[in-house]
């Protein structure tokens, strides 16, 4: 069996050169995450689950026609992927006020947004977490300006496809975060989603609940089986 070759170690997951440059093994770990001031404990299998949502959700995605890295599902804790060269910004969208938007415009937790508001984040270096207007991606060479307006489009679409994906499962998409990348001079949707990196509420008796999925020691793994159920269906 060929030794997998660690490219880059992640608090979340560590991503190996696969057979070919323009590959990647995405190996999802069962690490405690973080997002937007929400914690999300670990559990014995959770890389796998992580896994199983990103790589439903890309190939949804796909069928809209929108790029993501997603090649293959290995059926584990594994996904084949294009490589991508990323840009370091995160972007946040958000359906809701929650976490750092609700908390600096000083709005109730939970609050219907009238418009999504989608936000740029600085990943790397000394100013991570900065946010940032999208001049300033362009300005400072993360991205040129054709890049940014078109990775606005793609978030805004990728927002309305989820958004009418989970209602459908009867939950309601509040925030998540995004990352893209560059493979052969177009942009793709890298990254994840899961989980850890968004926040998925259940629609109970026609109204949000959003204390129905619990991410705790005790209760995390419960939360995860069930999410990862309605996602795929299974």
């Amino acid at each position: 069996m060929e030794e997998k070759i660690l490219i880059r170690k992640g608090k979340s997951k560590n991503v190996y050169q696969d057979n070919g440059s323009d590959r990647v093994i995405l190996e999802f770990k069962d690490s405690e995450g973080r997002f937007d001031g929400e914690t999300k404990a670990k559990f014995v299998e959770k890389g796998n689950y992580k896994s199983l949502i990103s790589g439903t959700v890309f190939d949804y995605l796909s069928g809209y026609n929108i790029p993501t890295h997603l090649i293959e599902m290995d059926g584990g804790r594994e996904l084949i992927a294009k490589k991508l060269d990323m840009i370091p910004l995160d972007i946040y969208i958000y359906n809701y006020a929650v976490g750092r938007l609700s908390k600096n415009f000083k709005l109730k937790p939970g609050e219907p947004l009238k418009y999504p508001v989608i936000e740029y984040y600085l990943k790397e270096g000394e100013m991570a977490g900065a946010l940032i207007a999208e001049s300033h991606a362009y300005a400072f060479e993360y991205a040129s300006p054709d890049e940014m307006k078109h990775i606005l489009r793609l978030a805004t679409k990728i927002n309305a496809v989820l958004k009418a994906f989970f209602e459908r499962r009867g939950l309601k998409l509040i925030n998540f975060k995004l990352e893209f990348g560059r493979h052969r001079n177009q942009l793709y949707l890298g990254d994840e989603f899961t989980p850890d990196i968004s926040r998925i509420w259940k629609i109970e008796d026609g109204k949000v609940d959003k204390s129905y999925f619990k991410y705790d020691k005790n209760n995390a793994r419960n939360s995860y089986e069930e999410l990862a159920r309605l996602i795929t269906g299974a």
